[in-house]
């Protein structure tokens, strides 16, 4: 039987797999400790800040599911972390790759012409 690590999108630390999880909404993968709105479950095991089942036709059609699988209240299987618990979906963090995602957008450029430009100043300040 071996243990599985993650590490989590937030601290970079690496955690045991139940520790963490990834948000349904942005998938970074977070630990329990990053999470905000902790006092909500106050629970250490990453699944248990699922995604609750409310009975609503929207959540069924969502995520698949029937209706008689689950109680009000309970963690629907396998869907991640709730955004409501991700410090990235709630503006409290910001994760280099989205960052970097953003600079690009907003320079109007592409990934490549922008590693391009920095090799190419990099290497006139280095040589």
């Amino acid at each position: 039987m071996s243990v599985d690590y993650k590490q989590c999108d937030c601290c970079n630390k690496s955690y045991y797999e139940e520790h963490v999880g990834n948000c349904n909404e942005c998938g970074h993968f977070l630990c329990t400790n990053c999470l905000v709105n902790k006092g909500d479950l106050d629970s250490k095991y990453a699944y248990d800040y699922g995604v609750k089942y409310d009975g609503t036709k929207e959540q069924i059609e969502e995520y698949g599911i029937d209706s008689n699988d689950y109680r009000i209240g309970e963690i629907i299987d396998d869907t991640g972390i709730d955004s409501k618990y991700c410090p990235f979906c709630n503006g409290l963090k910001v994760h280099n790759d989205d960052l970097l995602k953003f600079a690009i957008k907003k320079l109007n450029t592409s990934y490549y012409n922008l590693t391009r430009e920095y090799l190419e100043e990099f290497n006139n300040e280095n040589h």
